[in-house]
């Protein structure tokens, strides 16, 4: 087992319920830069096709299996057209999450804006602590992690993307 399964496993171990936050562009699925307004206007067909980052798909297959752990995708999109691409995709290559599970923060449904977008998932595992003794999140975006860090402090473990890989 990788040493990020293992770091999981220890955090699950010291509490009761567990939520793991999982961010997907650039996390799980392949990064990629469109044009600016591609993702509002022309965004069919684009994000559905993107490669998955198969060594993290597979860690968090084996994540699953730990029994007090649900795990939760928590991405932002800009619009509804991207929403629905990004279920599409959690279906075909992350079917072991259940798609009740699926946090995805819409731009265009005015879930976030400039002011608040890189504090925004930190609130929505804020709420779901309610029903958790503990989180685990995991993403890319440095601005965002911060936050996490700042808002959750010791209800959360906050871990960079190259900590899954190494």
């Amino acid at each position: 087992m990788s040493s990020f399964y293992n770091r999981v496993k220890e955090i699950c171990s010291k509490y009761k319920k567990v939520a793991m936050f999982i961010d997907m562009d650039g996390t799980i699925v392949e990064y990629k830069i469109y044009p600016e307004g591609t993702m509002t206007t022309e965004a069919k067909g684009l994000f559905v096709n993107n490669k998955p980052v198969k060594v993290i798909i597979d860690e968090l297959r084996k994540i699953s299996k730990i029994e007090n752990i649900d795990l939760y995708i928590l991405s932002m999109s800009r619009s509804y057209i991207i929403v629905e691409e990004k279920k599409e995709w959690l279906k075909k290559h992350a079917d072991f999450i259940n798609e009740d599970n699926y946090i995805i923060i819409n731009r265009e449904a005015g879930d976030y804006n400039n002011e608040n977008r890189n504090r925004v998932k930190a609130e929505r595992i804020q709420e779901k602590l309610k029903e958790y003794d503990h989180a685990i999140f995991l993403d890319d975006d440095h601005k965002v992690i911060h936050e996490a860090v700042k808002m959750l402090k010791d209800k959360c473990d906050v871990f960079h993307i190259s900590s899954a890989i190494i």
